[in-house]
């Protein structure tokens, strides 16, 4: 639940973890229909190949713009550049899945994608003053953003995943391991994590930080035993995206839910430029550009040794 005092952007967003950092890049179990991991196998990274959310169902009519549309020239991109491996900031530029996407998305519209960083608390505000045209920044399609913006298809299917350390990896890599008395688990308030735990962890300590940040602090420093996020925090810490990956951290990469991630317009454009990034985006992924872009960012994959349980992603109220 959150607060009534929460800002209208901070209760649309809740469903991704707040920004790590207020500006200035940018879900969490990753690819949910081949990520499942037996304890066993836990510590041992392997090669498998990634699966991004389909853009168009099988059978579905190919979407494209109404006939005599045409895109601008321009098109502003907002974007939070604090969320490695999606967007974040390396010697001077914004890199990561995202920028790729949509250097990638403008060569289908033949417009120019100006890449504008913004703190994640105000992408929606600046979307709907049309300072931006479209936000492409690691954003969960949930039914409370639905009713502010509209949603293109999914480009990938994320989802929570768990943070232990290293040393832990056989008392809490069982799937039933975090839900016992005395277990403390860390999450970001105001997040899909946070709500995750509650509902579906009764019986573990429900500790709450301000940022994930403080929450991994808190898991190297032994004060939690866990720490529920988003897949590409699990990216970050385990795949060479954070300054130091080996400092005794592991993931657990067993979807605990399923959410789509997708890229936002302002409703009224939906059929025009929403439309018109939909049928980008199912050519960038006929041709493979966008298993390429995901290959290249997403660095980390399990051997799937069965389908997982998925609980639905805990919305906000």
């Amino acid at each position: 639940m959150i607060p009534s005092s929460t800002s209208a952007a901070e209760r649309l967003f809740a469903g991704r973890a707040a920004p790590r950092r207020a500006m200035p890049v940018a879900g969490a179990a990753c690819l949910a229909a081949i990520l499942a991991c037996a304890a066993s196998a836990l510590a041992e990274t392997a090669a498998a190949p990634s699966a991004p959310a389909p853009a168009i169902a099988p059978g579905a009519p190919v979407p494209s713009a109404p006939v005599g549309w045409r895109a601008p020239a321009e098109l502003k991109v907002g974007i939070t550049p604090n969320y490695p491996p999606l967007a974040f900031e390396r010697e001077g530029r914004i890199v990561g899945v995202e920028p790729d996407l949509a250097e990638a998305i403008g060569r289908q519209l033949g417009s120019k994608l100006v890449l504008v960083p913004l703190a994640w608390e105000d992408l929606l505000d600046a979307l709907s003053a049309r300072e931006i045209d479209v936000v492409m920044s690691g954003v969960s399609v949930t039914d409370r953003r639905k009713r502010t913006v509209a949603f293109t298809r999914p480009y990938l299917a994320i989802g929570q995943m768990v943070l232990v350390r290293s040393d832990d990896l056989a008392r809490l890599g069982a799937p039933d391991a975090l839900d016992r008395t005395g277990v403390r688990v860390g999450v970001q308030r105001l997040t899909t994590g946070a709500g995750y735990a509650r509902t579906e962890l009764p019986k573990a300590t429900i500790v709450e930080f301000g940022s994930a940040d403080s929450g991994i602090e808190a898991l190297r420093e032994k004060r939690i035993d866990a720490f529920v996020h988003d897949a590409p925090t699990v990216w970050r810490l385990t795949g060479r995206f954070d300054t130091d990956p080996s400092r005794g951290l592991a993931g657990l990469y067993r979807p605990l839910t399923k959410e789509d991630l997708a890229w936002a317009v302002r409703k009224d454009e939906a059929g025009t430029l929403g439309a018109a990034l939909d049928a980008a985006l199912a050519k960038i992924s006929a041709d493979g550009t966008l298993e390429q872009v995901l290959d290249r960012w997403i660095t980390v994959r399990k051997v799937a040794i069965g389908a997982p349980e998925l609980a639905p992603a805990t919305q906000s109220k």
